[in-house]
C-alpha cells in the first residue's frame, strides 16, 4: 500500500535553545514584570533581519526557484503538496509515496523516477534551494541525490532556470 504523510513538524530554534516568536528580544523596561517564562535573554544586533527571515511574509518569491521534476501533472497532483511558510520559505514534498512499485515506466509517469523534497528559502542576501531526491519503489530508502542551488536573492528572477524541471548534471 502507499505511504501517506501523517504529520509534519516545523521546528525553529534560536541559538540559545528557545523557541523564537516575533516578540522575542524586545528590550524590556526596568521593573517590567510581564516577561514570559522561557523567553530568550539574548539580545542581537540584527534582530530585525532575524525576525524577517523567520516571520516575514510566507512563501518564496515566485515559488520554487528551480522546480524539480516530479513526473506527469497527474502524478504531481496525486502525490505532492507545496506549502508556503513565514519567512519566505516554500516546501515541496510528497504526501503519498508508492513503496512497492518499481515498474519500468519512464520518469514521466512512473514511481521508478523516485521522489523529491525541496526547500526554497531566502534568509538574507542569498536564496537557497535544496532538493533531496530518493529512489522509487522498493529502493525508497536510498538517497539518489542531494542538490543545493544558491543565487543572490535580488538576482533570482533574472537567473531562474527555464529548463522545465531538469535534474542537475552529475
Amino acid at each position: 500500500p502507499p505511504l501517506h504523510l501523517r504529520t509534519l513538524t516545523v521546528c525553529r530554534e534560536t541559538l540559545d535553545g528557545y523557541w523564537p516568536n516575533p516578540a522575542d528580544n524586545e528590550i524590556l523596561e526596568e521593573g517590567d514584570d510581564d516577561s514570559e517564562e522561557g523567553k530568550s535573554e539574548v539580545r542581537r544586533r540584527n534582530q530585525e533581519e532575524i525576525t524577517a527571515a523567520l516571520f516575514g511574509p510566507p512563501g518564496a518569491a515566485g515559488g520554487l526557484y528551480d522546480p524539480p521534476p516530479v513526473g506527469s501533472e497527474e502524478r504531481a497532483a496525486d502525490n505532492y503538496m507545496m506549502l508556503d511558510f513565514e519567512g519566505g520559505a516554500t516546501v515541496l514534498l510528497p504526501h503519498r509515496l508508492d513503496q512497492h512499485h518499481d515498474g519500468d515506466e519512464t520518469e514521466e509517469g512512473g514511481s521508478s523516477s523516485g521522489w523529491v523534497t525541496s526547500l526554497d528559502w531566502t534568509p538574507g542576501r542569498i536564496r537557497y534551494q535544496v532538493d533531496r531526491k530518493v529512489m522509487g519503489g522498493t529502493k525508497l530508502k536510498g538517497l539518489r541525490t542531494l542538490e543545493l542551488s544558491e543565487v543572490q536573492g535580488a538576482d533570482a528572477d533574472r537567473y531562474r532556470p527555464k529548463d522545465g524541471g531538469e535534474n542537475m548534471r552529475q
